[in-house]
């Protein structure tokens, strides 16, 4: 977690670190996939969204260093709406028949040696669903408490946190925790923990701006 240095009277507050992931190619085995079950004309159809894919996988891999707050949190939101695109279209599991040469693999947040990797979509979608939060959490630390302006963008920002982790809590952590290979950070423990977390530091920010 991290916390501004700031020296000022406000109550210092909390943001959350990304998850990192390794490189992962998924244009090959999906449109391999299209081809066995389809034909190379609907593949050669869907290249342009493979490669959107493509692109929007390369750009999480980065991290958020190179990228603004803003632009970091559209492209997770951008690159959540294509993972459920692909859920109800590629079945990727162990299975033979099934697109069963992905294997996502996710870094802990907080305990940053140990890494889960699982052929299952909503282990991806739980890391990206977790960075959303975090990246909220960044951008309700980075704006400046001081003044009344800033700490409604904090609250509002902490509050979008809370969505992220709460919809990451009911909707994904049990279906991304199948198996041997999994981290605590998308635990449904954890994630309710974090989601508690950003709604008191919204509180908090409310509290600040009465008189």
């Amino acid at each position: 977690m991290a916390s501004p240095s700031s020296t000022n009277t406000t109550n210092i507050m909390l943001a959350i670190f990304e998850k990192k992931t390794n490189s992962l190619d998924l244009y090959r085995p999906l449109r391999n996939f299209i081809v066995i079950n389809y034909s190379e004309r609907e593949a050669q159809n869907l290249e342009d969204d493979l490669e959107t894919l493509k692109q929007l996988r390369s750009d999480v891999e980065r991290g958020g260093a190179s990228d603004s707050p803003s632009a970091r949190r559209d492209l997770l939101q951008n690159y959540f709406k294509a993972l459920c695109a692909v859920e109800s279209r590629f079945p990727i599991s162990t299975d033979a028949d099934h697109v069963n040469t992905v294997s996502f693999t996710w870094f802990d947040a907080f305990k940053t040696k140990q890494k889960a990797a699982q052929q299952n979509i909503h282990l991806e979608k739980a890391a990206v669903l977790f960075n959303l939060g975090a990246v909220h959490s960044q951008m309700g630390l980075s704006f400046d408490r001081s003044a009344v302006e800033g700490r409604r963008q904090a609250s509002h920002s902490f509050i979008a946190a809370a969505g992220a982790f709460a919809f990451l809590r009911d909707n994904v952590a049990m279906k991304a925790s199948v198996g041997s290979s999994t981290t605590l950070d998308v635990s449904v423990e954890c994630v309710g923990m974090l989601e508690r977390l950003m709604l008191a530091q919204a509180q908090e920010c409310v509290y600040e701006n009465i008189p």
